[in-house]
């Protein structure tokens, strides 16, 4: 599923610059430093529903989170207005590919959970939206 999703944000164009996959938040702060626009895809969490077939076998419902953390870089800007303004402006790059986009017939579409923007210091700051979709699961033959 991550593999598709990063192909999706690779067709939002500017002002993502680059996708990644990243294992966790903390990796983006301790890694090398990030192009400024380059988008970070996360797995998140996921939550199983019950077995929905009764009468044998196995077929599960997982609902499922991910993150997309985006960097931004900008020096000349002491107070962030101007960080604020490129938010908005990624956040309409990410949001015109995935929200109500289906990775598979069967899935959910993609929707927003959420946003939060984090300061990493030097005038770099990371913003991060989470989003849900979700997965079936299902058992092996007996």
């Amino acid at each position: 599923m991550l593999d598709l999703i990063e192909a999706r944000l690779l067709t939002a164009g500017a002002p993502i610059v680059a996708v990644e996959l990243a294992e966790n938040l903390d990796a983006l702060a301790r890694g090398t430093a990030a192009k400024s626009g380059t988008a970070f895809l996360v797995p998140w969490s996921e939550r199983g529903g019950d077995n929905m077939i009764a009468t044998g076998g196995f077929r599960q419902l997982v609902d499922a989170q991910f993150l997309v953390a985006v960097v931004i870089r900008y020096h000349a800007d002491a107070k962030g207005a101007d960080r604020v303004a490129l938010f908005e402006s990624m956040k309409a790059s990410i949001e015109g590919v995935l929200a109500g986009w289906q990775y598979d017939e069967h899935a959910e579409p993609m929707a927003l959970v959420g946003g939060e923007s984090s300061p990493l210091g030097n005038n770099v700051t990371v913003y991060v939206q989470t989003w849900q979709t979700s997965r079936y699961l299902e058992g092996a033959d007996a």
